[in-house]
């Protein structure tokens, strides 16, 4: 039996709408997985940032401890008590980092699998696109 042209193209432009519409959802998964990574590197490279300002602030403050002669001072208690604090602050804030770090190595699995199913994606859109070519 043989299907008469109109009927044809019509099945042609369907599977072809649909074979769009995939690689389209494919595109659009993968846009949000690499959106989710990108701000996940943000997030991390601002605590980087917080934490090498603070180390460079106790720096400061060792150097500025070492400038004075006497370490009964008035001045040199307050550097001290100020100096416990950032470093206080640098501990918690490591701590904190610490913490995100065990859970983004749980995580890390995650992101792992995801990866997989982007290169799954990648080889859907390869398929559909063989798709394409063959008709």
């Amino acid at each position: 039996m043989h299907i008469p042209p109109k009927l044809e193209y019509a099945r042609h432009m369907l599977t072809y709408k649909e074979s769009l519409k995939e690689l389209t959802q494919s595109l659009k998964d993968l846009e949000g997985q690499l959106d989710d990574n990108l701000q996940q590197m943000l997030v991390k490279s601002s605590s980087l940032v917080k934490l090498n300002k603070g180390i460079k602030e106790i720096e400061l403050l060792c150097q500025a401890l070492a400038d004075i002669n006497d370490d009964k001072s008035t001045k040199a208690k307050e550097l001290l008590i100020t100096l416990r604090r950032k470093l206080f602050e640098n501990e918690s804030l490591l701590m904190e980092e610490i913490q995100k770090s065990m859970l983004k190595a749980a995580e890390a699995m995650i992101d792992a699998s995801n990866g997989i199913t982007i290169m799954a994606s990648f080889i859907s859109m390869s398929k559909i696109l063989d798709k394409f070519e063959k008709g």
